[in-house]
This record gives structure tokens, C-alpha cells and sequence, in this order.
């Protein structure tokens, strides 16, 4: 299978990329600086993608940093132009690819507190929201037209390394961890293992529309906080206020640290996917034992 992946040169488009070479299939990845098997965006043409059996869209500025004027502006039109210009090559393509993977995000939602989100529940308000329900909005010409698109909606991924895993490990380490505002927010999560593993379950079955991409079990942040102290040995439970988070992080550290989603995954769990990591504990041990 040829699959084309924007975003590849991200976490988990790097991850994907390994895991599709690895069963045999052909990776052609879209970079702003193409090296090796990479082309340009401006390669993205109707006759790229009519040699292209499956599109994953992972092209996206990083919402990572604090939220300037200029900040929140890359991060819609990263993810909303891109999403078009991919769309118009896939419409206007002669043979189109069969499917498209379209990413989206566990912020559609909004800030439901205890409120159980599984796939037909309905966007939320804020910035995040609004940015998914453009970005998930800029495929629909693709499904219009008949071809099978599926959009996962990531949780938080679990991954070692500089990403939100990487730096709460970082302040439990220095004994500083422990519960964000008043910990009560639900996290959902997803090692990068099972990632990958679910968006090659979507690639391979017949699967379409929103797919919340997170384990059957979400934590409270402050039980997250104590299974992390739990794996790295050391004591979680210096609070952080959330008043801090907001005045130091602003608009980004309300949204991504204080709210709250508590994803239920249960299109994955209908099309028998089955998690290698379930339990957060166990899959914080394997990650950060590598």
C-alpha cells in the first residue's frame, strides 16, 4: 500500500511511518523540508495522489508554547489550509486514494468536567473547539465525494521524550509533581504504541467518521500525577494553583492542563481494537523504562 503522511516528521507521523515500513507498505511523507522519500507541499498535485492508495493528515503548528495572537493564528491556519489544499488534490485526482485518516483532536469537545464523550457528542466552545471543528470541516469535500474518511480525535499521547509526558516526568524527578489546580479534571490518554496501532486499524477497516483515539480508562488528573510519582518513585503531591498555571502558561495552560475530557473510545472498541496498554500505571512503566 502507498500511504501518503503529512505531519511525518511529528511524533506520531515519525512512529506511523516506522510501523507501515516495517509491514511493507510505502511511506511518502510531506515536510516543509523534504529529505530522501519526502516531497514538498507544493508536490501535493492531483497526480501525486492518484499513485497514493491511503492519505494520513497530520500537518499541524504545535499547540505547545504560550497562545499570542500570533500563535493561535498558525495553529488554525496550519492545520485548516493545509487540510484544503490536501482535500482539492484528493477531489480533483482521477484515481483518488480510498481512504484519508483525517487528525483532529479531544478538543472538539470542550471543558465537559465528569460528562462521559464518545463520538456523537456534540463540539464544545473555546479555541481549541472551534480550531477542531474547522479543521475536521476543511475534509468534508472528501467524504462528499464518496471516499471513506475517518477523523481520530488524539487524546494525550503518552510518549517519552520533550512532549507533555517528558515534561511531567521532568518536575516528578525534582520532587515537584503532583496534582494541577484542583486535580479533579479528567485526563484521557493513549501510549504512542497504541497510537499507532489504532491508526492502522483505521487504515485497514472499514471504519468512518470520528474516532476518539484515548484508552477505555481516563484518569483524574490528580490520580495521574500519583501513578507517574508511583513509576518514577518519587513523592507527588506538591499542588500546583491553577490560578499559577493560568498567569504563567495563560489561555494554553487552561486549556490543555486544567480542563477536562473524559473520552470514551467506544468506536475503537466496537471495531475490536484491542489496547496493548489499558492501565495508565502499566503503560507510564513502559515507556519511561526504555
Amino acid at each position: 500500500m502507498n500511504v501518503l503522511i503529512t505531519g511525518v516528521t511529528g511524533l506520531i507521523g515519525s512512529e506511523l511511518a516506522t510501523a507501515l515500513r516495517s509491514r511493507g507498505d510505502n511511506v511518502i511523507g510531506v515536510s516543509r523540508t523534504p529529505i530522501d522519500d519526502q516531497v514538498s507541499w507544493e508536490d501535493v498535485t492531483p497526480s501525486l495522489l492518484d499513485e497514493v492508495d491511503a492519505v494520513v493528515n497530520l500537518a499541524g503548528e504545535s499547540i505547545a508554547g504560550r497562545w499570542t495572537k500570533s500563535k493561535k493564528d498558525r495553529i488554525l491556519a496550519s492545520r485548516v489550509e493545509a487540510t484544503s489544499l490536501l482535500a482539492a488534490a484528493i477531489t480533483s485526482a482521477d484515481n483518488p486514494p480510498k481512504v484519508l485518516v483525517q487528525a483532529s483532536a479531544s478538543g472538539l469537545y470542550g471543558d465537559m468536567g465528569d460528562v462521559i464523550l464518545n463520538e456523537s457528542a456534540a463540539a464544545g466552545k473555546g479555541f481549541l473547539s472551534d480550531v477542531c471543528q474547522q479543521w475536521e470541516a476543511a475534509a468534508q469535500p472528501v467524504a462528499d465525494l464518496g471516499i471513506r474518511t475517518v477523523v481520530p480525535r488524539f487524546s494525550i499521547v503518552l510518549a517519552d521524550g520533550p512532549g507533555a509526558l517528558g515534561r511531567l516526568a521532568l518536575v516528578t524527578k525534582l520532587c515537584i509533581g503532583g496534582p494541577l489546580g484542583n486535580g479533579r479534571q479528567w485526563w484521557s490518554w493513549i501510549s504512542i504504541n497504541d497510537t499507532v496501532r489504532a491508526l492502522l486499524h483505521l487504515l485497514d477497516h472499514d471504519i468512518s467518521g470520528p474516532v476518539n483515539i484515548a484508552t477505555p480508562n481516563p484518569e483524574l488528573q490528580r490520580t495521574f500525577a500519583k501513578k507517574l510519582g508511583n513509576v518514577l518513585r518519587r513523592p507527588s503531591f506538591v499542588p500546583t494553583p491553577g490560578f499559577a498555571i493560568r498567569l504563567v502558561l495563560g489561555e494554553m495552560g487552561k486549556n490543555l492542563l486544567l480542563e477536562s475530557f473524559r473520552l470514551d473510545p467506544g468506536a475503537l472498541v466496537e471495531s475490536d481494537f484491542e489496547f496493548d496498554d489499558p492501565e495508565l500505571e502499566g503503560a507510564l512503566r513502559g515507556i519511561l523504562s526504555n
